[in-house]
């Protein structure tokens, strides 16, 4: 049995899907499975995923990590941001990862991930991580606020297998981390590679607009802000937006 099983698709509706409902032989380290297209790919909530067939890096991996508690499965979703950021910063520059799975260059949106983990008694089971990247789409016609491509920063196309090979041997590489418990090393990592790290920025949440900077992100994901008045503030995912 290979260590990495990969399996290439034409099209499906969602590449999470298709792994949630996949009975076949697996890898033993994960099983990979990428798409030309997608006709039902979604963002985080209920946002659509734009992708024009063939031109973007659609995939999702599975795995079964062992003995990580339920409480700390973000630290599924930091390794695999951090191993997309590292991939694309050898090709492009300010690549960082906005709180909690979407991948920015400079202001604008590149790419996302969305976890889905299945829990067993205190400990995750399954989890499933699906990734979109705009590689070499060249406009977007979509509501996304501020979608952008490696093509349209670069100017000419990516391979797109070439990086997701990329992807997938720094996902290894923090793997090895999470399997050797080093996973508040990850949180600091995480942490020092979020969009807007440094600085004061207006967010807004439930009261308002404030301005705030980053403090860091709990095990749990919660990511924690401090006010310009000095109040401190935990916010679980969708209680806080970005003003951009």
């Amino acid at each position: 049995m290979a260590s990495i099983k990969v399996i290439n698709l034409k099209e499906t509706d969602s590449t999470n899907r298709f792994l949630r409902e996949y009975h076949g032989e697996e890898g033993q380290l994960m099983t990979v499975v990428s798409a030309e297209h997608q006709t039902a790919g979604r963002g985080q909530g209920a946002n659509s995923w734009e992708s024009v067939r063939g031109k973007n890096l659609l995939f999702s991996v599975l795995l079964h990590p062992l003995n990580i508690p339920a409480s700390r499965q973000f630290v599924m979703l930091e390794v695999k941001s951090l191993a997309i950021r590292d991939s694309l910063a050898e090709l492009v520059p300010d690549i960082s990862i906005k709180w909690p799975n979407d991948i920015y260059f400079r202001d604008m949106k590149i790419g996302g991930t969305l976890s889905e983990c299945v829990i067993s008694g205190k400990c995750m089971k399954n989890c499933i991580l699906g990734t979109g990247i705009n590689v070499n789409q060249l406009t977007f016609t979509s509501d996304a606020p501020n979608p952008i491509s490696l093509y349209n920063i670069l100017g000419h196309e990516t391979d797109r297998q070439a990086l997701l090979d990329m992807i997938i041997d720094r996902f290894v590489y923090y793997l090895k981390m999470v399997e050797s418990s080093q996973l508040e090393d990850l949180d600091y990592l995480y942490a020092n590679a979020l969009y807007r790290r440094r600085g004061i920025f207006e967010y807004e949440d439930a009261n308002g607009r404030f301005m705030a900077d980053i403090v860091g992100v709990e095990s749990n994901g919660s990511l924690v802000l401090q006010k310009t008045d000095g109040t401190v503030s935990k916010y679980a995912f969708k209680e806080v937006k970005y003003i951009i």
